[in-house]
């Protein structure tokens, strides 16, 4: 009787012993997103030791050079967990695709477990460019003076505006005269409205019948816009 005891306290003990192992488990292995196309998608997927041994990760494989994974550990205590981080490059992709990483273990059973990015990629739109013909820029187009001084000048001027002072329309117009466009509206302003009013009136007198006067100056635009739109030298 004792050693049919002894026999099945053994067996029991050599049964224990048996199931005794390192198990490997992942949460969600199958991760799916939507992506824009260039973009760089990571994932952390969480592996967990659900066995009652260390679970020793001994190799860990992506399926392609745009696939790369990370780990902080690879050794792992009965219910410990660790991340593996997959990262995938969808550079030049379109569609759906998938890419896996393997996590090869000392799990008797399982002994590779398989991560999954499955990446379904949005073509990147670009951005629609309005088009303006030669004829219809000129409906819009303007030739916008400074008639300030060009230290003035150079300390804040509106974007796209021509400096041409006041005293160069007043001693030296015959030279301006043929460079002015004749088919476009052109804007004079100066600091506060009595310069560019005197450079507009001599532009009238000389023939020039599309002159515009802005009124206020750089004093008025900074009123209304702050430095919106200045530019300085």
């Amino acid at each position: 009787m004792k050693k049919w005891a002894v026999l099945l306290v053994a067996l029991a003990l050599f049964g224990v012993a048996g199931v005794a192992a390192p198990m490997i488990s992942v949460d969600n292995p199958i991760y799916s997103a939507t992506v824009q196309s260039g973009s760089l998608v990571s994932h952390a997927f969480v592996v967990t030791n659900t066995g009652d041994q260390t679970l020793s990760i001994t190799n860990v494989v992506t399926s392609c050079g745009c696939t790369t994974a990370a780990l902080d550990k690879r050794d792992l205590a009965p219910g410990e967990s660790v991340s593996v981080t997959a990262t995938v490059n969808t550079t030049g992709f379109q569609g759906t695709v998938t890419r896996t990483v393997s996590v090869s273990s000392n799990d008797p059973v399982n002994p590779t477990a398989v991560l999954q990015m499955v990446l379904t990629i949005a073509q990147t739109t670009a951005p629609a460019v309005q088009e303006i013909s030669v004829s219809d820029l000129k409906l819009v187009f303007y030739f916008l003076i400074d008639v300030r001084t060009p230290e003035e000048y150079a300390a804040g001027h509106l974007f796209g505006a021509m400096n041409i002072p006041l005293s160069e329309f007043q001693t030296n117009l015959a030279a301006w005269l043929p460079r002015l466009p004749r088919e476009v509206p052109l804007i004079v302003y100066c600091k506060g409205g009595a310069r560019s009013l005197q450079a507009a009136t001599i532009l009238v007198e000389a023939g020039l019948t599309n002159v515009l006067d802005l009124t206020g100056g750089i004093t008025a635009w900074n009123s209304a816009f702050g430095n919106g739109y200045l530019y300085a030298l």
